[in-house]
């Protein structure tokens, strides 16, 4: 979901993370689907709502499908689970065709299809954060008592130590760690709500359902969330947390290396085409700018919470615009954080005493 000037290679790989964007590509988002409707099939057996014969059928043409070199028809119907859906019963007699989708709506699969994949993408966010804690932890010993002056309202405040800085840093990475698996649960949640919202399947099967549904799946029930979008612009706040963090270490650091401060010594800083004797901090600003880019997306995703009666087609690709495009900044910025720890050769700087 990064725009083309970036993805070009023009800006190399600052704004991108080609391992989360593959988290979001066609055939990944295609296997969550095609494992949501399998899952879906075998649950409607297991209740007896689907003959297994015809069950079994299904799942095999579903299984022999190749969803790697599907050509969806989202222009014209907005979404490629229609499209989908008529591939996988295309050439099956009605009872293997019936056991396949019924029941369900767009919605259910996009929506779980997008949980499983942020999923995914918050794991790596905890190994990522994990992996700075400890780079954090490490610059923390090393140069933990070094002098360096505090500085509030951009001002000489008091003597301190570097120690000072760095530890609000790590607080900062530990808390958004510590958040993540109520992120995590919030957002793990099976959708299953059929045509309207109703979850309503023949003999009031529809709780049953929900729960077999959500356990083969690894998530939870919950209430059919159709209309509520809170977990989904929660799971984008918790995005912006992440590369908010980040972004003030990278603010820090862009500060403590400007000349004549000199508090700060990083290895490997970027050019200028007119200025050879600069090194700029490339990797701090760029947590800068990824964190406020997230925070301008956040202001979007919050607009999906404006859900227009049982179904938004509107509201609802506000998520798919912006959600993958906050995910795959923030975890740029994770890879830039920690390379940028990895860089820093000296922090902290000698100090007189108050101004």
């Amino acid at each position: 979901m990064t725009n083309a000037l970036l993805r070009n290679g023009l800006f190399g790989g600052l704004f991108c993370d080609g391992a989360l964007a593959g988290r979001f590509s066609g055939p990944a988002m295609l296997g969550h689907m095609m494992t949501v409707e399998m899952a879906w099939t075998r649950v409607m057996v297991d209740i007896g709502l689907v003959p297994a014969e015809d069950g079994l059928a299904a799942l095999q043409a579903m299984a022999g499908f190749d969803a790697s070199d599907f050509r969806a028809t989202s222009d014209v119907d907005g979404v490629p689970v229609p499209s989908l859906v008529a591939r996988l019963r295309q050439g099956l007699a009605p009872g293997p065709a019936r056991a396949i989708h019924s029941g369900l709506t767009s919605q259910d699969v996009i929506d779980t299809a997008m949980v499983l994949a942020m999923g995914g993408v918050l794991d790596d966010f905890a190994r990522q954060l994990g992996l700075l804690d400890d780079a954090l932890a490490g610059l923390e010993q090393q140069f933990g008592q070094a002098p360096l002056m505090a500085r509030t309202r951009m001002q000489a405040a008091l003597p301190a130590t570097a120690g000072l800085r760095v530890s609000a840093w790590r607080r900062l990475v530990q808390a958004q760690r510590d958040r993540l698996p109520a992120v995590k649960a919030q957002v793990a949640k099976v959708q299953l709500g059929g045509a309207i919202g109703l979850r309503d399947l023949p003999g009031g099967a529809g709780i049953t359902a929900a729960a077999r549904l959500a356990d083969a799946l690894g998530l939870q029930a919950g209430t059919v969330w159709h209309t509520d979008r809170s977990a989904m612009v929660e799971l984008g706040h918790g995005f912006t947390l992440v590369a908010g963090a980040l972004g003030k270490i990278g603010q820090d650091i862009a500060l403590m290396a400007q000349q004549g401060l000199d508090e700060i010594v990083l290895e490997g800083g970027g050019g200028s085409s007119a200025m050879p004797h600069k090194a700029n901090p490339v990797l701090a600003e760029t947590l800068v700018a990824i964190a406020r880019h997230v925070a301008g997306l956040q202001g979007t995703l919050a607009q999906a919470m404006i859900h227009e009666q049982e179904r938004s087609g509107a509201a609802w690709a506000l998520e798919w615009l912006t959600l993958p495009a906050m995910a795959e900044a923030t975890g740029a910025a994770l890879r830039h954080a920690t390379a940028l720890c990895a860089a820093i050769r000296r922090i902290g700087a000698a100090v007189s005493g108050p101004p």
